[in-house]
């Protein structure tokens, strides 16, 4: 129960509440400018408030919250729980999202301010893939915002992203792994470029820190990955990756891939541009990979999906839709040839 005292050293109609927060069951005590009246009558609503919440019929929310506070804890929460660059890009979105919409009261955010900012973000002449991109991120957002009872209504709710352009997949021919190949001059940098071909591993799964000799199993002939969200796979290790390894280890290398990320990619878009290879970057050796299993019929898209550590089939099936439909096509065109009228 809240207590009302008058307060010291201060004018006549300023009192002392001591009460019970509604939303963090914490003791606090505030100032209050009115009648003894209108206090009692404040101190007995901040109860009721309580009691309300407490039972279940009222949910504990903070209609009052701004939106700055609020991606300023969400942006705090995820920076330690989620990858760098994933952090980069919700931040990216949240700032551009609160410099349209302005510093506004959580509760005031209504689904049509999304819907005009979705389409302020098209006239900009963003894409459709990455203005549907920032409508992720703000579900993501705001439903932190509802789970920690900052918000009652989701703002999203009913929010209709722009249809996503389809996107070709990039992956190098036979002819192009060997220009590529040929122009690297570099015999430790070349190993890397194979053992990606031959793996489908993301660039920073075999790079230090994450990939050491302890990844390697060599009874087992398989390597351990460390993929997105830190989960752990393990690949098959066939005799080009297997002979790479073992040369590197007796070559005394503290990791079996000692580069950085951005020399990497740096490096490698060099040697694209003497082969004459457009358009390719560092993940298409990993689409490669998934692209001549499927070719060559020598795994399933299950098995791949399983390989390149994808979250679900529907997502590598996304990935690799041409190659599968003319998979589909060539035995239904080999009917024509046996269904014939006599």
């Amino acid at each position: 129960m809240g207590s009302i005292r008058k307060a010291r050293n201060k004018h006549e109609n300023e009192w002392e509440i001591d009460y019970i927060d509604p939303f963090t069951g914490k003791r606090r005590r505030k100032l209050f400018k009115g009648t003894i009246r209108e206090t009692e009558y404040i101190c007995m609503e901040l109860e009721l408030k309580r009691y309300r919440i407490l039972n279940g019929l009222e949910t504990p929310v903070r209609t009052n919250m701004q939106l700055s506070d609020l991606i300023e804890q969400y942006l705090h929460t995820i920076g330690v729980a989620k990858n760098p660059k994933t952090v980069k890009r919700e931040k990216l979105t949240l700032s551009d999202f609160s410099q349209y919409l302005g510093n506004r009261i959580l509760g005031s955010i209504r689904p049509l301010d999304i819907q005009y900012y979705v389409e302020y973000r098209l006239k900009k002449g963003l894409s459709p893939n990455t203005v549907n991109l920032d409508i992720r991120n703000l579900k993501i957002f705001f439903n932190y915002g509802i789970k920690n009872y900052f918000l009652e209504m989701n703002p999203m709710r009913g929010v209709k992203g722009p249809k996503p352009r389809e996107k070709k997949v990039r992956f190098l021919t036979e002819k192009e792994i060997h220009d590529l190949l040929e122009v690297i001059d570099n015999s430790f940098f070349r190993d890397l470029i194979i053992t990606y071909l031959n793996t489908g591993a993301r660039r920073q799964e075999l790079l230090p820190p994450l990939f050491t000799w302890d990844c390697i199993d060599y009874n087992l002939m398989q390597i351990r990955v460390t993929g997105k969200y830190d989960k752990v796979r393990y690949i098959p290790m066939n005799c080009s990756v297997h002979d790479i390894l073992i040369e590197h280890k007796k070559q005394g290398l503290n990791y079996p891939f000692e580069f950085k990320p951005e020399y990497v990619s740096h490096k490698l878009a060099k040697y694209y541009k003497i082969a004459g290879i457009p358009n390719a970057n560092v993940h298409v050796l990993r689409k490669t990979f998934g692209s001549l299993l499927i070719q060559k019929k020598l795994a399933d898209i299950y098995e791949v999906s399983k390989l390149l550590g994808h979250s679900s089939v529907k997502v590598t099936e996304s990935h690799y839709v041409d190659l599968l439909k003319e998979d589909i096509e060539k035995p239904v065109q080999k009917l024509a040839g046996i269904i014939q009228p006599k």
